[in-house]
């Protein structure tokens, strides 16, 4: 068996492949490898434009702007690093005193995904590693195994010297002729890109290892979105549904939510069963929310075990302060989904975020009654509105900017009598109060979501809310 840098070290050189011997690596792993000595390359690029070009404009304090002499480029200085960005490209680099040598994984996953002619080696790393998330976790993977390091660091990494020292030759690679392409998926194993009924088991052996290895990165919360939405691609519906409900039966994170995202695409209730499983694990007292309405949107969609849907719903919406927050960040979510499926429970769940302690939640359902702009959305704003203390002018801003763009000159009435009340914003000798921010972005912040909402009740079929009983 083949080593991994040996091979890389051989690609580059144009050794001859051999068809006789199968590598011990992985063939996402070779061509990550030459990706990041070509990445390398591009970073020491980075450095040298702004030690020539960027240098005067830091040490004037100019932070951001467009590059001297190279068009249709900009720069941002941030932290202890730059970011150059043009339209087919995005290089971000932290400088750690190495001309550019050290990667970080994330602005990798970055630069790559933002070229607009990626080379042959990222157009196969992206097709074996779909997602940001798993090229993260296959440099993870190399780290592990001591392949990649850093002196000082565990989430920055160099490569090892031999590859350092080829990194020109990864960026000049020619692959550019059809023999020389499939002389390179053979030389790495990446038998799946070849168009060849010789290497047919090989490939199928490929693709087999590769659904393996995506099943494995299932159950990691960083990595469960990529690795099911590649596995999509790969496995038949009922295999693709078997494989979701092993990620719902598993230790509760954020994978659940994902899992459950991908089912969604799918026609029919196949996973309802495990999808209400995992609801009836869910705690309030112990889980965040997240989880929680995924599921239950999953289901109520379909009408599967609507009551008892419901129940945990309202269990989860009624928990004032979520752990770890200052509320419940969910307020909003759930009035939405009340409104869609639950009209006996919405005014009770809408009501709940237009009090909201998360601001973003009473923007979020402020909002969506703007856009209904009916007589029970208008005065379930103006209620919560006229509850709010002067203190709260601030934070309550958003529901008088729903009933100021109402269509009815009785709540725009309403909204111009509070904005009148209300005291000029408190100021601070320095900086800026929270007030002074609202006052400032409030509208702007507002019109965004507004566009948002538009969108959902577009796409939506809302039912009109009633007292229960």
């Amino acid at each position: 068996m083949r080593d991994l840098i040996q091979t890389v070290g051989d690609l580059l050189s144009r050794a001859p492949a051999s068809d006789d011997e199968s590598p011990a690596f992985r063939p996402a792993s070779a061509w990550l490898l030459v990706c990041l000595m070509r990445q390398l390359v591009r970073q020491r690029w980075l450095v040298r434009i702004i030690d020539e070009r960027l240098t005067p404009k830091w040490d004037e304090g100019e932070e951001d702007g467009d590059v001297p002499g190279l068009e249709g480029w900009t720069y941002d200085f941030h932290g202890r690093g730059c970011c150059l960005s043009s339209a087919g490209e995005i290089l971000d680099v932290d400088f750690h005193g190495d001309e550019g040598t050290t990667i970080d994984p994330y602005f990798f996953a970055t630069r790559l995904h933002s070229l607009s002619a990626p080379g042959v080696p990222e157009v196969r790393l992206m097709a074996l590693l779909p997602g940001r998330d798993l090229v993260v976790s296959a440099i993870r993977e190399l780290q592990n195994q001591g392949l990649l390091r850093h002196p000082t660091s565990e989430h920055v990494f160099r490569l090892p010297p031999e590859l350092e020292a080829l990194a020109e030759a990864a960026e000049t690679l020619d692959l550019g002729s059809r023999q020389a392409r499939e002389q390179s998926f053979v030389l790495l194993g990446d038998f799946e890109a070849l168009d060849d009924s010789t290497f047919a088991a090989r490939a199928r052996e490929a693709r087999e290892a590769r659904k393996q290895w995506l099943l494995a990165r299932t159950t990691a919360p960083t990595s469960a979105g990529d690795a099911l939405a590649a596995l999509q691609e790969l496995l038949p519906p009922d295999a693709f549904v078997q494989a979701c409900a092993r990620v719902l039966s598993g230790p509760i994170s954020s994978a659940m939510g994902d899992a459950i995202e991908r089912l969604d695409t799918l026609p029919g209730v196949a996973g309802g069963p495990a999808v209400f499983a995992l609801l009836q694990r869910l705690s309030p007292e112990e889980h965040h929310p997240y989880s929680l309405h995924a599921a239950a949107s999953y289901l109520l969609r379909r009408q599967f075990e609507r009551e008892r849907v419901l129940a945990a719903v309202l269990a989860f919406a009624r928990v004032d302060k979520v752990k770890g927050y200052g509320g419940n960040p969910f307020d909003g979510d759930f009035a939405l989904l009340a409104l869609e499926h639950a009209p006996e429970n919405a005014l009770e769940l809408v009501r709940r975020a237009l009090r909201s302690s998360v601001p973003y939640c009473r923007m979020r359902i402020a909002t969506v009654l703007c856009v209904l702009d009916t007589p029970w959305s208008q005065r379930e704003l103006s209620a919560a509105l006229q509850e709010r203390a002067a203190s709260d002018a601030g934070d309550s801003k958003y529901l008088q900017l729903a009933l100021a763009r109402s269509q009815s000159p009785w709540a725009r009435a309403i909204a111009a009598r509070w904005g009148r009340q209300q005291p000029p914003p408190a100021t601070a000798e320095i900086g800026f109060t929270h007030e002074e921010v609202m006052a400032a972005n409030a509208d702007s912040w507002f019109d965004a979501e507004l566009e948002k909402a538009r969108a959902w009740v577009q796409r939506t079929r809302i039912q009109t809310p009633h007292e229960p009983g």
